[in-house]
């Protein structure tokens, strides 16, 4: 899972400071009492009988395990093929090499310069990226059928033949140097940022995005020495999802890629710490701004967790989407702020929970009062019958409607045998979460929902440090200008 800060998916609307549908001044209503959750969702017995087409499973000459999905439905192909980069990787003093490896390999091959690689995709219909993820990377090529076959000689190129142009480096390192300047003045992004060195403060979790020093360190010797020792096919998982059958699935990709040869490459192993003992309040100057980001984090559960569903359902009652508590709460009811929600983060290297939202500075205090309110509700009183029901319902028709395409059903699968769940882990997940009960919920909430062990992040005006000293001693960060 690729890092991007939470709040930054919340902060470009929170800026009004009333919610919507509010007149301006109007007082908030001063109860949940009118607030009706529309999204209810009824749940057949039908809908928990999923059962995901089974993948053909083939191995190709290079080392490469490959999951073939075929459907026949749509005239489109989709292929997915995950390399051992990922930010995890960089060397210490090189922070962001992996992302400029997977940036840069587009811009040039020893027959077509990034200009004509744009063209004969737009030409193709086609797309083709190249993504780098915390302890691996993708390739991926999707196109018509009838456009495939060309789509994917042009991923050949670009993956086996790739230049790495000094002057498209050049150009590039001076568009992040831009765009890091922009970042360092986002609210959202420098408690992010806080939250990663908090929760891994021992390890290169704490950095692995780009920082001015290592783009001026960073040379395009370092860029194609990353990528000679990581695009290879190393025995991990690809995926080919669509139009196509197995057998041609293989002698399409024997052709295009039988020459791709690489070795074991071992994959990155970093502990998974206990959440947090002790409660913490973190405090990022930004002088004159009108609201505060708040973030609230914790160290929580590995995808592979077996509490990982239980979490799930918990978390959708508490803090994902327009029906849970701290949005209907804290938006709705008390009108602090246009959005906030909380999620899981859990990787086979990251594991947090976390609440972030954007409020007005001047209820910096009681809008992180009610969002603990929200926490410490859920962790001492089990969650209500129909509200749990709601919740569960919205979960499994969201899982249901995400596998309406091939390329879909195919990501599920791949994330399967990732993770080396059982056979049936997707046919019985419906199930799974509708076993969920009210003590599911209260315990693991119990577990990973922070009070007592909250870490506590604000950005804001200066005046408001000395409010948060009513959640504990506050320690004042200044950010890191790198």
């Amino acid at each position: 899972m690729k890092r991007i800060p939470v709040v930054l998916l919340l902060s470009v609307a929170c800026y009004v400071p009333q919610a919507a549908g509010q007149a301006p001044g109007a007082a908030p209503p001063q109860s949940l009492a009118g607030v009706v959750r529309l999204n209810k969702v009824p749940v057949s017995n039908e809908v928990l009988k999923v059962k995901l087409p089974r993948p053909v499973e083939k191995q190709l000459s290079n080392g490469i395990k490959l999951l073939v999905v075929e459907s026949h439905r749509v005239p489109n192909i989709t292929l997915t093929i995950r390399i051992p980069t990922g930010d995890l990787r960089n060397p210490p003093d090189l922070p962001g090499l992996a992302d400029a490896t997977a940036a840069l390999i587009r811009l040039g091959t020893k027959t077509s310069n990034s200009q004509q690689i744009a063209e004969k995709l737009a030409e193709l219909g086609a797309s083709l990226s190249f993504g780098s993820g915390e302890d691996n990377g993708t390739i991926g090529v999707s196109a018509m059928t009838e456009n495939f076959d060309a789509a994917l000689a042009l991923l050949t190129d670009v993956l086996l033949n790739p230049t790495f142009p000094q002057d498209e480096f050049d150009k590039w390192k001076n568009r992040q140097k831009a765009q890091l300047e922009q970042m360092k003045s986002q609210p959202g992004f420098l408690a992010s940022e806080q939250m990663y060195k908090i929760l891994y403060p021992d390890d290169a979790r704490k950095t692995i995005r780009l920082t001015v020093a290592s783009l001026d360190k960073m040379t395009r010797d370092d860029v194609v020495a990353h990528y000679k020792k990581y695009y290879v096919p190393s025995g991990q998982w690809a995926g080919i999802a669509g139009d196509v059958t197995p057998a041609e699935a293989v002698a399409k990709l024997e052709k295009a890629l039988g020459t791709w040869k690489g070795g074991p490459v071992a994959r990155v192993t970093m502990p998974m710490p206990e959440p947090i003992a002790e409660k913490k309040v973190y405090f990022i100057a930004r002088p004159n701004s009108v609201q505060t980001v708040l973030m609230v984090a914790n160290r929580a559960i590995a995808r592979d967790s077996p509490e990982y569903i239980q979490c799930q359902v918990m978390n959708r009652v508490l803090g994902a989407g327009p029906s849970s508590r701290l949005f209907r709460k804290i938006r709705e009811e008390k009108g602090y702020t246009y959005g906030i929600g909380s999620g899981f983060s859990a990787t086979r290297v990251i594991n947090f929970f976390t609440a972030s939202t954007s409020v007005r500075t001047d209820v910096t205090v009681p809008a992180l009062t009610e969002i603990l309110k929200e926490f410490r509700d859920i962790r001492e009183q089990a969650v209500p019958a129909d509200e749990l029901a709601d919740a569960k319902s919205a979960i499994v028709a969201g899982f249901v409607l995400g596998l309406e395409s091939s390329s879909a059903v195919l990501s599920r699968w791949l994330e399967q045998r990732e993770y080396g769940f059982p056979e049936d882990y997707w046919d019985t997940y419906s199930q799974k979460v509708m076993a969920v009960t009210a003590a599911d919920v209260q315990g693991v909430a119990k577990k990973y929902v922070p009070v007592d062990n909250a870490q506590i992040i604000a950005v804001g005006d200066p005046k408001v440090a000395d409010l948060l000293g009513t959640f504990g001693a506050v320690t004042s960060v200044t950010p890191d200008n790198n």
